[in-house]
């Protein structure tokens, strides 16, 4: 009776009959492995840390992420590392304040604020102050604006129709 699937049954023509941990042929037992394997690791890639960093500043930026915001990651790493190149630090470390102020402590944020003054123009410090001065004046108004825009101020002469129905219930 043939049966379907399963493991095939096991060749013993040329091996052992004794029990093995596998299928030994009696020649390959007495011979030992020889290792014949002459590649040579030549690793010459040298470890890049954040301490070795050529880019003035990132130290300084690494160090107010990770206590402000957390943990950073090496893409992070690499997205601050490429703002340094084009900015000073101070504006780095002031765009991850906004982001911390705003509690948004996400890289994409703080890239958000960095490009925003790349856009305008904004490579000092001052400028960037300014910049967020300006922008806080503007929220304000916006904010005030919607209050007032949703309600009509009404002024009022005389009062005296208030009370128009007042005489009505003594009667």
């Amino acid at each position: 009776m043939e049966k379907n699937g399963g493991r095939p049954k096991k060749e013993t023509i040329g091996f052992n009959n004794k029990k093995t941990i596998g299928f030994e042929k009696e020649e390959t037992k007495t011979k030992p492995n020889v290792n014949v394997n002459e590649n040579v690791n030549d690793n010459k890639n040298a470890n890049v840390n954040a301490n070795d960093s050529r880019v003035d500043g990132l130290q300084d930026v690494i160090k107010f992420y990770e206590n402000n915001i957390g943990l950073i990651t090496p893409f992070g790493i690499s997205v601050l590392e490429d703002y340094l190149k084009e900015m000073p630090k101070e504006l780095v470390v002031f765009a991850m304040q906004k982001a911390v102020e705003a509690d948004k402590r996400t890289i994409q944020y703080i890239k958000g604020i960095l490009n925003n003054w790349s856009k305008k123009g904004i490579n000092t410090l001052l400028q960037a102050r300014k910049e967020d001065e300006k922008f806080k004046k503007n929220k304000a108004e916006k904010k005030g604006n919607s209050l007032n825009a949703n309600y009509i101020k009404r002024d009022y002469d005389n009062l005296d129709f208030l009370y128009a129905n007042k005489g009505a219930d003594t009667a």
